[in-house]
């Protein structure tokens, strides 16, 4: 009776799962970026939104909840209903804030599932033009005799701007005083309004003000020089050889997705990322296409919830 009972809940739950997966989207799609608009990560999301819904046939509302490193739109969603409807814009910061935040109030490597890896971009070395220096060896010279420190912004404690150049510090045995803002956004306006000096700004935002003149670069964070700024060097040629960091790209939802339902939104991504006009988009910010399976998000968090804890303590990065 026990064993029959068991079937008959088991097939219930099967017939449930295949009925919500069969009429999903059933309402608007709630993308949430974890940072306010018009930084990298939320232009990005914006290009690729109006597509995935016309592929799946819904509305797909970008949601932005800045803060904490990106951990608030985060926890959002880790705690949401697993029913593909609410998903996560998640980036670098999604796998180093284990190691900046005691608290985080979810579990990284447990309570999100994997849906694609849709892009990755590099960033520049920008400061504004009141910083005397034109280079970067002059910019580093200039770090080290100023008394008090210049200062850097980022998105936040844990972002990929913080950790960055957190790196670019240790290799270059300097330090610069890290002024946390929530998003980056807001890091930027305060830059160019020349409230402190330095930031790794994202290419999709940067580029336009450098060749405005509002702001300078003294290099690309990527192994190869940017198609917008070609006279710009990168950050290893410059005396850095092992130097090289690039902001990532990827959707997350809640653990306890159906898979069907994964599997459907994974191949939207996909294929909305990699269709021309969205490919051109993005390319055309000096944003690389990805557009890897579920799979390849997996390896990638895995492999960095590794990496992260050891270079977080090196460098002494934290979230005060």
């Amino acid at each position: 009776m026990k064993t029959r009972m068991f079937d008959l809940i088991l097939l219930a739950s099967l017939l449930s799962a295949t009925t919500a997966a069969s009429a999903f989207p059933d309402r608007p799609l709630r993308f949430l970026v974890p940072f306010p608009p018009g930084g990298t990560t939320d232009v990005v999301a914006r290009v690729i939104a109006p597509k995935v819904g016309e592929i799946l046939k819904a509305n797909v509302v970008i949601d932005n909840r800045g803060g904490a490193g990106g951990s608030i739109a985060t926890e959002m969603v880790a705690k949401s209903r697993p029913d593909g409807h609410t998903l996560l814009m998640a980036t670098n910061s999604h796998t180093v804030n284990p190691s900046i935040y005691k608290d985080l109030g979810f579990d990284t490597a447990r309570d999100f599932t994997s849906v694609a890896l849709v892009a990755d971009t590099a960033g520049l070395f920008a400061a504004h033009p009141f910083v005397p220096a034109n280079s970067l060896k002059a910019f580093v010279e200039l770090a080290r005799k100023s008394n008090p420190p210049l200062a850097f912004g980022s998105a936040g404690a844990g972002t990929y701007p913080h950790l960055a150049f957190e790196l670019f510090m240790e290799m270059a045995k300097i330090k610069m005083l890290h002024i946390a803002y929530k998003g980056a956004a807001p890091a930027l306006t305060d830059l160019l309004a020349g409230q402190y000096a330095f930031k790794v700004e994202g290419v999709v935002t940067g580029v336009p003000h450098v060749k405005a003149g509002r702001l300078k670069t003294f290099g690309v964070t990527s192994r190869e020089r940017l198609a917008q700024l070609p006279d710009v060097p990168t950050v290893a040629e410059q005396g850095y050889p092992d130097y090289e960091s690039t902001f990532w790209m990827a959707v997350l939802v809640p653990t306890g997705t159906p898979k069907e339902i994964v599997a459907r939104l994974e191949q939207a991504f996909i294929t909305a990322t990699q269709s021309k006009d969205v490919a051109d988009r993005l390319q055309a910010m000096s944003t690389r296409v990805l557009a890897k399976p579920a799979a390849a998000v997996d390896e990638l968090v895995k492999r960095e919830l590794a990496l992260w804890p050891a270079i977080v303590k090196r460098t002494g990065a934290s979230a005060k």
